[in-house]
């Protein structure tokens, strides 16, 4: 793709040569400069309206074609896309052909002209992760014009091809709607095993219900509970729905527009999964990473709701992009259209305060999370609460919610409960109690006792207070097996050594603690501390003033400022 040269590349020096001779493109100029601008910020409304514009100005420059094409998907304007489209397919140039013909093949897919949606994927894709995608969506196409067992064999003949794992699901929609139950049943089972994700698992508990198999239903809704997030929405929703004898119909017909738009769905939430982790395990390895991008996910995602505009599950996603993105404007008005009988509307709810945070707006972002709070299994909702109300120091009130919400959980908690009393523990040590904070890290580690995060708070705690460190060492060490690149498990290993008085064995831990996680005011702390401790006075004062220099809290500033001024007290005081 060239959407990265067309954003950050060099050709916006020309244009600016060009308006010397020029006068007339001072608004090219500006617009053109603007929607880079917002690209940058990633503010994707204004991006779409500025290149726009400049398209309008340029008489159909390509470079800023593809920029207009690109950002009006992005903000949902599939129809103007689909005009800009067929401009960029007149180009010799084939490189962003894949998303105009993707578009182009929405656009007919909606107006139900199948011959026209086959017709705009038949050259096939120039991209590898293009392929799966469109020819899924052919297969609806074929559907819609020729009949599901045609659909079901263009698949067929498509499963040795990349990603094939994504067409377990489509087989099961298609078979149900030709009436092969049985065939749908083993098609939607195989998608749970390979990437039918959270649409898989919802579809193929209604296809249960619908079939009459409430046995079965049940057990995999009892199952789904075990998770968080959707999918124990999912299973609450569906086993509230045995119980009151209603059968769910939402995917007893899956239009070909709507199969398409699950297609899209599924293939940008994945991309947006492999970015994210790829990410998460760079910044676990110690790496510096730069501005997250999803904006092909997000294209992806806005094509899914021009198909089905009422599609939770893209509303939901393209939500959550927008709100990293720091348009939180917008986000919110994607989240607040999920109804609150989906099972995404309490994370919904979640990320609109988390979008109204990032307006400044905590006062309606807690009154946002309060209501959800009081829906019955909103256990994330309530989690969200209490957190927003210890960050805002507010540790009692914040006790108080996450005590109601530990009140709530069943007998046996699923494993990730252990979440819960580690927030809660976190608040009872801001007031300095201690008994009450250990119960809870103890309670966590009895829940989740292969939960890093769990093992390490507990034995760090122990290890400050120079309790019980030979479990503290256990602890620890048990935590930073199970995650060896951790800057935070690797810290507190050696500080369970500083706090026995073995700083040699302490320097080298807190040494590479401190190179994976050099932002870290705390870990930098440590490090100052073992480092005076063994007599390396100057570079103990090094780090101790870096520490300032990472907006340390207020109590934390106050000792490293004493530490500055005055050095560490001898250890026989």
């Amino acid at each position: 793709m060239r959407l990265k040269n067309i954003l950050f590349g060099t050709i916006a020096f020309g244009l600016l040569a060009a308006c010397a001779s020029e006068p007339k493109s001072e608004s090219l100029v500006g617009d053109y400069l603007s929607g880079r601008l917002a690209a940058r910020s990633n503010a994707i409304d204004a991006a779409a309206t500025a290149f726009e514009g400049a398209r309008t100005e340029t008489g159909m420059s390509e470079e800023v074609v593809r920029s207009a094409f690109f950002y009006q998907i992005a903000a949902g304007n599939i129809d103007n896309a689909a005009e800009l489209a067929r401009k960029i397919l007149e180009n010799e140039d084939p490189e962003d052909d894949d998303l105009a013909e993707l578009v182009i093949a929405a656009r007919a897919l909606k107006a139900e002209d199948y011959a026209a949606a086959r017709e705009a994927l038949r050259t096939g894709a120039e991209i590898d992760y293009f392929r799966p995608v469109m020819t899924i969506i052919d297969a609806w196409a074929i559907a819609g014009a020729e009949g599901n067992e045609n659909a079901l064999r263009a698949l067929a003949q498509q499963d040795g091809d990349t990603f094939r794992g994504f067409h377990p699901l489509h087989q099961a929609f298609l078979f149900e709607r030709a009436g092969l139950t049985d065939e749908a049943r083993t098609a939607y089972q195989l998608a749970l095993m390979t990437y039918g994700g959270a649409v898989g698992r919802a579809a193929y508990g209604s296809f249960l219900e619908r079939s009459g198999d409430l046995e079965a239903a049940r057990e995999h809704y009892e199952l789904l509970a075990q998770y968080r997030g959707p999918d124990r929405q999912i299973a609450m929703h569906g086993l509230d729905r045995l119980d009151a004898n209603k059968t769910d119909r939402v995917w007893a017909t899956v239009t070909p527009a709507k199969g398409a738009a699950v297609a899209l769905y599924s293939f940008g939430a994945t991309i947006l999964q492999q970015s994210f982790d790829q990410r998460t395990a760079a910044q676990k390895a110690g790496f510096r990473v730069g501005d997250a991008n999803y904006d092909m996910p997000l294209a992806f995602v806005q094509i899914a709701l021009y198909l089905a505009p009422e599609f939770d599950h893209a509303q939901r996603l393209a939500g959550s992009i927008l709100n990293s993105y720091g348009d939180n404007q917008s986000a919110i008005a994607m989240l607040r259209k999920i109804p609150a009988g989906s099972a995404f509307y309490e994370q919904a709810q979640i990320e609109i305060a988390g979008g109204l945070i990032g307006q400044g707006k905590r006062d309606e972002a807690l009154s946002v999370l309060r209501k959800a709070a009081r829906s019955e299994g909103s256990f994330e909702a309530q989690f969200s609460y209490a957190n927003l109300l210890a960050g805002e120091d507010r540790n009692r009130d914040a006790i108080t919610a996450y005590s109601n919400l530990i009140a709530s959980l069943p007998d046996q908690p699923a494993e990730d409960a252990w979440r819960f009393f580690v927030a809660r523990a976190a608040s009872y040590l801001a007031l300095e109690d201690w008994p009450s904070a250990e119960a809870d890290l103890k309670r966590a580690v009895e829940i989740a006792p292969n939960e890093a995060t769990a093992l390490n708070y507990l034995g760090y705690s122990w290890a400050e207070r120079g309790e019980n460190l030979e479990e503290a060492f256990s602890l620890i060490e048990k935590a930073v097996s199970l995650e060896p690149n951790s800057g935070a498990f690797i810290d507190s290993l050696g500080w369970a050594h500083y706090q026995q008085g073995d700083y040699e064995a302490a320097v080298g831990h807190l040494e590479h603690a401190a190179s994976l996680e050099p932002s870290d005011p705390t870990v930098t702390d440590h490090l100052g501390d073992v480092y005076w401790r063994l007599g390396r006075k100057i570079e103990a004062r090094y780090q101790w003033q870096h520490v300032l220099e990472l907006e340390p809290d207020d109590k934390l500033r106050a000792s490293v400022e004493r530490k500055l001024e005055v050095g560490l007290p001898e250890v026989s005081e």
